[in-house]
């Protein structure tokens, strides 16, 4: 990674995070799951509205952290270690989550809410934060959420749409509340977070191609697999070789500026659509191992586009939202979001297989015009 000049080293991660971290996979897992076959517009839709909750969960957690874990304390071992049960409960409702197992997933939801809400309480005299505002931003959604089980549908779906904005419009004013956050950041440390639980994120990928190679074996599935990790290694390459140091040195720029508004954006929303873009890319791969020898379904081909596409897009807007001029961006960006909807028509005379090698080809295109691009940054640079 590249530091900032003059910045001070990030503390590391500590192994406690991960394991919360790995709590958050397997929710991510339960939610992709949802998406396997031949899914609808509602699977992708409720897919949309479960995985955000997880990301909160894991933006809540991790920027507290930050702010407040350097020192882990037994506060801080029963905090995480009741968050991690609360995710555990939301991941085990996810294929029920909207029916009969409602209340878990409500239930869940409301108690890492008040977890994340007592740090801020008892700093609020050091961070300057008024004392109604993490009862506003926690405990009142806390509230709305465990009311919601009581609430028939649709309306216990517009108890949690009125419990999300009223975190929504506290973040939106947060440069205007929050300017200790932007002070006291640790951004080596909040790097390191969001590169390891790609990492994760990238390993729950590959689990699922060794679940559909297991379940499928055979000469169509082992074709399918090989070329399956060979998309998702030249994916991670694109991520790991360009984007943590480019993060970093963004975040402290933004961080320079005093942009808490920048910091809440590439820390808080535009993560989720990378990882949304992983998670669906995973599920196009998956089904496409599971169905090797037959024609990719249509909704299993627009998971495996709009995941690469996703990927780009929340890459290309990290990158402007840092600060960097458009001309560092415009050679990968617009291919990027792009070229991967070219896979659907391909499904359609292809099978799975062959649309998996086509993913592999567009990413490996995508790979290459990264590197020229920053090969093309760099030589400039140095003139």
């Amino acid at each position: 990674m590249s530091e900032q000049p003059g910045a001070t080293p990030g503390r590391r991660v500590h192994w406690l995070e991960l394991l919360f971290d790995l709590v958050m996979v397997a929710y991510i897992g339960q939610v992709a799951h949802t998406l396997h076959g031949d899914p609808s517009a509602v699977d992708g839709i409720v897919f949309a509205v479960l995985l955000a909750a997880a990301w909160w969960a894991w933006v809540n957690a991790s920027v507290t952290m930050n702010l407040f874990g350097a020192h882990v304390t037994p506060v801080v071992w029963v905090s995480v270690g009741i968050a991690m049960i609360a995710v555990g409960f939301m991941a085990a409702s996810v294929p029920a989550a909207l029916t009969e197992r409602l209340a878990g997933f409500a239930l869940g939801n409301a108690v890492i809410r008040v977890v994340w809400m007592l740090p801020w309480w008892m700093k609020r005299a050091t961070t300057g934060t008024a004392w109604w505002r993490p009862v506003l931003y926690c405990l009142v959604p806390a509230v709305l959420w465990a009311a919601s089980i009581g609430v028939p549908a649709p309306w216990r779906y517009v108890v949690w749409a009125i419990a999300v904005a009223i975190e929504i419009v506290l973040l939106a004013v947060l440069g205007r509340a929050m300017g200790w956050l932007q002070r006291t950041l640790d951004v080596g440390h909040l790097v390191e977070r969001v590169s390891l639980f790609v990492v994760i994120v990238f390993g729950e990928s590959i689990l699922s191609v060794i679940a559909q190679l297991d379940a499928h074996w055979g000469p169509p599935a082992w074709l399918a697999a090989f070329l399956g990790f060979a998309a998702i290694v030249a994916l991670a390459w694109i991520f790991f070789t360009f984007a943590p140091a480019a993060v970093e040195v963004g975040l402290h720029r933004l961080q320079g500026r005093g942009s808490v508004s920048g910091l809440r954006d590439t820390v808080m929303y535009l993560p989720l659509v990378l990882i949304a873009g992983v998670t669906l890319f995973a599920v196009g791969i998956g089904t496409a191992v599971a169905d090797a020898a037959q024609m990719l379904p249509f909704s299993a081909a627009v998971c495996l586009s709009a995941g690469i596409s996703l990927f780009f897009v929340a890459s290309a807007a990290e990158s402007l939202r840092y600060g960097a001029p458009w001309r560092h961006v415009v050679m990968w960006g617009p291919a990027g979001v792009v070229l991967p909807w070219a896979l659907l028509p391909l499904s359609a005379v292809l099978t799975a297989s062959g649309v998996i090698a086509a993913a592999s080809v567009v990413i490996a295109v995508l790979a290459v015009l990264n590197a020229v691009n920053a090969r093309r940054i760099r030589l400039g640079a140095e003139r």
